[in-house]
């Protein structure tokens, strides 16, 4: 994302601004590198208002939503939007200009929603949402693969708790776990922690065990 790195302030009130990560053209460089001035238009962004990636979600969650139910998504939408106004007193919302923490509510009731309704994830889906720490817990919860989505999956742990011992009796809370399939399982033990996070993004997603996640670790069929 383009970024404002830092600024100066000009005595006509303007400023002047050092930005990162900015995308320009070769005609454009080739302006710069003769010392031609390029106008440009810019707009900063709200910090509280709703992210293009938290509309993704909320759009690829109510299509996966139709796909399996054949409810149409714009339904869908309208009635999660109307549910949390219902539920939290908030005033009737767009999702071109809610607030972050409102899309970030609507997220997820949608989660919570798909897992309760058993809704099977496109692959893209799970992949948008291997940041959300809501859905990576409900989804380790109800055992199914952070990468694919696919049901029944492994509790797959971060540090190794050893072969041989009984887990049903082990404190699982320093620990942090993920669900993965019995592939992707497979293939972190193979490739290794490090090189499995990498190629799957997946380094900052892993669930620091709390109490809940440790009576299922310590009483269930765990990877």
């Amino acid at each position: 994302m383009t970024q404002i790195i830092t600024y100066q302030q000009n005595y006509d009130g303007s400023h002047t601004i050092v930005i990162d990560d900015a995308e320009l053209d070769d005609k454009t460089t080739l302006l710069l590198d003769n010392n031609v001035p390029v106008n440009v238009k810019l707009d900063v962004l709200d910090i509280d208002k709703i992210t293009d990636k938290q509309r993704r979600k909320i759009f690829a969650l109510c299509n996966d939503i139709e796909a399996h139910t054949g409810q149409p998504r714009e339904y869908m939408r309208q009635m999660f939007k109307d549910y949390i106004v219902f539920m939290n007193g908030y005033e009737s919302f767009s999702l071109s200009n809610c607030s972050r923490k409102i899309a970030k509510e609507l997220i997820e009731i949608i989660i919570n929603w798909v897992f309760i309704h058993d809704i099977p994830l496109n692959y893209r889906t799970s992949d948008l949402l291997k940041d959300d720490k809501s859905f990576l817990y409900v989804s380790t919860i109800n055992r199914t693969c952070a990468i694919c989505g696919k049901p029944n999956s492994d509790l797959a742990h971060y540090n190794s708790v050893g072969r041989g011992r009984n887990r049903n009796k082990i404190d699982h809370t320093d620990n942090k776990v993920l669900a993965l399939c019995r592939t992707h399982h497979t293939e972190q033990h193979t490739i290794g922690m490090d090189s499995f996070n990498k190629k799957y993004h997946l380094t900052d997603s892993w669930i620091q065990v709390d109490e809940r996640l440790n009576r299922m670790l310590r009483g269930g069929n765990n990877g």
